[in-house]
């Protein structure tokens, strides 16, 4: 029995509903690899080799649709606050 898991990524692009990603996809399991939280561009996009090793907490999906939900929910959590706080330094600069 096994106590570790070699993915083997290859490189997909997935289109649902006008968003495009390009991200990995494990060859066995077909489980779908955020591109964020394994940082695709290293190790599936880029010219590395296609087997790498997992560091730290990697989300995997079986559809586009929930890691697009993932991505909007996980990944652009602080981004309001961000935006909102640039708006109010800008409104500030700006002379009316």
């Amino acid at each position: 029995m096994a106590y570790t898991w070699e993915p083997k990524w290859e490189a997909v692009r997935l289109e649902s509903n006008g968003i495009i990603l390009n991200t990995c996809r494990e060859k066995v399991t077909g489980l779908i690899a955020c591109p964020i939280c394994l940082n695709a561009s290293f190790t599936c996009l880029g010219k590395s080799a296609t087997h790498a090793e997992m560091k730290g907490e990697v989300s995997l999906f079986f559809s586009i649709d929930d890691l697009i939900e993932h991505i909007k929910n996980f990944h652009t959590r602080g981004l309001a606050s961000k935006l909102e706080e640039l708006r109010k330094r800008m409104g500030e600069t700006r002379p009316d």
